[in-house]
């Protein structure tokens, strides 16, 4: 199993102080994933909001990253790609990848109708532009000259520069929620998956998850070279007693920030802390207690990866920064073991 971070930011000024401190805040914390052993990292795109719209353009992002670690893989997840040219956005997308000398997970997804709606994009149309534009960009950076003929989408002769690193192109993955399709899509294509499995019944995500391989198998695609990623919110302490009153208030903090998106929505859906730990939906607790929780979500869905957000709703740095020195020093090194012994 692979470990990962995530970083979909919900700003708090009173509590990430301005944008230069919240940017060097990840910058430094990122450093030390790279630093202790973390295969990857990932930000999101969002727009117009505090949740996760300070990093509205991930690749310029991104490409501050690759200076700054030297083996980690960068990921986007995800590019909201009916928001943009695809070309704009093979030709951003490359040049992380050269920066960064080949260390770049793509992935893509079709956004929040939020904000879709606010630059005159139809939450029905994005369906069609995600797929078109996912095949474009990877038509463009895989061969000399792109031809597409779509029916968004027209394009003939077009070179695209530079070319990334990684070839025939950097891994696609793509984000999956609520539409059976999408997994489809996704295994059809030989794409990677992204899940938000805290969302689902564990069953239902699971037969989601099974359409996704299946498809992956009928389009003549090798399983066992495909990722599942899992993200959650991820707290190491010493007990799960600790991990709710140290971690609690910054979960909340969290959900209201995401939440606030929704006006008609009650403030935080009275996501309790407490609740959320005990049932698994957030991993956290002592080292014992998140090396279970991890197994018991792998074995459930079939999982590849777990990616942690491990710093959220305004946290201390230095609180971040020990949630992830933990994790690396208690949590990993026992799926490394269990994956040495086996024969």
């Amino acid at each position: 199993m692979q470990f990962g971070a995530h970083y979909l930011p919900t700003y708090i000024p009173a509590l990430d102080g301005p944008e230069p401190e919240f940017y060097r805040r990840m910058f430094e914390q990122m450093e030390l994933l790279d630093q202790v052993g973390f295969h990857q990292v990932w930000v999101t795109e969002h727009h117009f909001h505090e949740y996760g719209g300070t990093i509205p353009d991930p690749a310029t992002f991104l490409s501050v990253v690759a200076s700054r670690t030297t083996r980690i893989r960068l990921g986007i997840a995800i590019v909201v790609l009916p928001l943009h040219n695809p070309l704009e956005v093979a030709e951003s997308y490359a040049m992380v990848d050269v920066i960064s000398g080949g260390r770049l997970n793509f992935g893509v997804g079709r956004g929040t109708p939020i904000e879709l709606e606010h630059v005159g994009i139809g939450y029905e149309d994005s369906v069609l532009r995600l797929r078109e534009g996912t095949e474009i960009i990877r038509q463009g950076w895989s061969g000399e000259a792109l031809d597409f003929n779509g029916k968004l989408f027209n394009y003939k002769g077009v070179r695209l520069l530079p070319k990334p690193v990684q070839r025939p192109h950097p891994p696609v993955w793509v984000a999956a929620s609520r539409s059976d399709d999408t997994y489809r899509w996704a295994g059809e294509q030989g794409f990677h998956l992204l899940t938000l499995p805290y969302m689902y019944e564990p069953e239902v995500l699971r037969n989601a998850i099974d359409h996704y391989w299946k498809a992956l198998v009928q389009a003549g695609h090798d399983p066992s070279t495909r990722e599942v990623l899992g993200k959650f919110h991820i707290y190491v302490a010493d007990s799960e007693r600790q991990a709710v009153a140290e971690a609690g208030p910054y979960l909340h903090n969290y959900w209201t920030v995401a939440d606030a998106q929704h006006p008609g929505r009650t403030a935080a859906r009275r996501l309790q802390a407490a609740e959320q730990i005990a049932r698994g939906n957030v991993i956290a607790g002592d080292p014992q207690c998140c090396i279970d929780l991890i197994r018991r979500w792998r074995d459930a869905l079939g999982l590849t990866i777990v990616s942690g957000t491990f710093y959220f709703g305004g946290m201390p740095q230095e609180m971040a920064l020990r949630n992830i020195r933990r994790f690396a020093a208690e949590v990993m090194p026992a799926f490394a073991e269990a994956e040495a012994i086996v024969p």
